[in-house]
């Protein structure tokens, strides 16, 4: 079985549709490595590197398909990109020049876009994304950073990068204010740098899970390249923008300053990280995941199949996986 993997890497135009497969002892963490059709590899695709938060630690790669870019992909998404999902090991803080030697193995084997090299991470895979982007902005188009925080040193490095800060108010597992602190940290080093917070009043820590299976985080992060001249970039600004005011509030024109979190820093904690729900001041929504019925969603929101049937002008139970429904 190794073997056949080796030759998978050896091997970069060989014919498939988009297959994700282990590397083992290759780099200094192990990976899922997921490769687009061979239209997309013939045409220098960029890389999305995907880091995961505490629970998915440990040495079964098998874990990190539990929830994020991974999953959302073996469930029908299509990501015009190189995807490399690494593992860390339990107790263990992602570590920048560790990623690094990840990316660079790949960008050995495969014919990419090194101006497109992207990053994204949820919980402490958060924190590895600002550690990262902010080790290596050179390397970087774009970072998205889900329920977590960073080290405020490299606050001005992230300057030099595009990077989408998210956080849910509830989140009892990372303050809210981690995040807060970061973003205000990029900003108070370049105000004009392109850093967005965006804070959902209502979310909890998992629910953040669910931005891997829309639409926006991607749209967002593939508009962006190194070595883009200033006209493309102040294009992209009025574009960014755009897409992600789409996605919450925003934190950049209504920053608020008196917030009080209960929660609990102790990353440890078993999350649970596959809720999927989107919550907001206006309305209460679900991503449908494998196996999931309109009758089990209802049940668990304490709702009736023939209520969200009529919210999303539903005629039949049918439902496809990460389609969003309306719940209340």
């Amino acid at each position: 079985m190794k073997l056949i993997l080796i030759l998978f890497l050896l091997i970069p135009y060989f014919s498939f549709t988009q297959q994700i497969i282990e590397v083992q002892n290759k780099a200094d963490y192990p990976f899922l490595l997921s490769l687009p059709d061979q239209v997309v590899l013939d045409s220098m695709p960029p890389i999305l590197i995907f880091l995961h938060g505490r629970s998915l630690s440990g040495n079964n790669l098998n874990l990190v398909r539990k929830y994020g870019v991974i999953d959302a992909i073996e469930s029908g998404r299509k990501i015009p990109a190189i995807v490399i999902a690494p593992q860390v090991n339990s107790g263990s803080s992602w570590e920048p020049s560790k990623i690094l030697s990840v990316l660079e193995y790949v960008q050995e084997y495969y014919k990419t876009d090194t101006n497109r090299v992207y990053v994204a991470g949820m919980s402490l895979g958060a924190y590895g994304t600002t550690y990262f982007a902010g080790a290596y902005p050179e390397k970087i188009a774009a970072a998205v950073a889900l329920c977590g925080g960073g080290n405020l040193s490299d606050a001005c490095n992230l300057t030099k990068t595009n990077i989408w800060i998210q956080h849910g108010k509830l989140d009892k597992a990372v303050k809210h204010s981690e995040s807060e602190k970061m973003y205000e940290a990029i900003k108070a080093c370049d105000s004009d740098a392109i850093c967005y917070f965006t804070s959902y009043p209502n979310a909890d820590h998992g629910d953040l899970a669910s931005e891997f299976y829309r639409d926006e985080i991607y749209d967002w992060m593939f508009q962006f390249a190194l070595n883009q001249d200033s006209k493309k970039m102040d294009q992209l600004k009025i574009e960014s923008s755009k897409i992600f005011s789409k996605s919450g509030v925003d934190y950049g024109i209504a920053l608020y300053k008196t917030i009080k979190s209960n929660a609990n820093e102790d990353f440890d904690e078993e999350l649970n990280l596959t809720s999927s729900i989107i919550k907001n001041n206006m309305t209460l929504t679900y991503v449908v995941k494998k196996g999931d019925t309109l009758y089990q969603i209802a049940k668990k929101h304490a709702t009736t199949v023939e209520e969200i049937q009529l919210l999303n002008k539903l005629k039949t139970t049918t439902i496809q996986i990460n389609q969003i429904l309306k719940i209340k």
